[in-house]
């Protein structure tokens, strides 16, 4: 399959994310929104749960967090090959720790597939 056809199906944040030996996926603490009470301020711990269809072994993904409203501005990544059966969905579980956020707003979590951005998913940083 090429590139073109990668499309990320779902994506969640929450506090917990694995895989059991069967091959289950378990997700604890699902949220949309992180509030904090002062800035800056980090986060001590997100997971990032992604399932891709249409993608290839060995293709690049990556996942970067992004602030929008500062441009774009990268804040965390996480890359690695892809190691799948082409018959299979990719699923990515992602771990970010200590994560600082500097200001109140809208956050992206945009995930790539060789370079070429197939889906993203946003969320909010506010003032509690």
């Amino acid at each position: 399959m090429s590139v073109l056809n990668a499309k990320l199906n779902f994506s969640f944040l929450c506090d917990y994310a694995s895989v059991s030996r069967e091959g289950k996926l378990s997700m604890n603490g699902i949220f949309e929104n992180i509030n904090v009470r002062q800035l800056p301020t980090p986060h001590p711990l997100m997971f990032i749960v992604a399932n891709i269809s249409g993608v290839n072994d060995k293709d690049k993904f990556t996942c970067e967090l992004i602030q929008d409203d500062k441009g774009q501005k990268q804040i965390a990544t996480i890359s690695q090959e892809v190691k799948v059966d082409p018959r299979r969905n990719f699923g990515f579980i992602g771990q970010f720790v200590n994560v600082r956020y500097e200001a109140i707003g809208d956050y992206t979590i945009k995930f790539y597939i060789d370079n070429k951005e197939i889906g993203s998913h946003s969320y909010k940083i506010r003032q509690a």
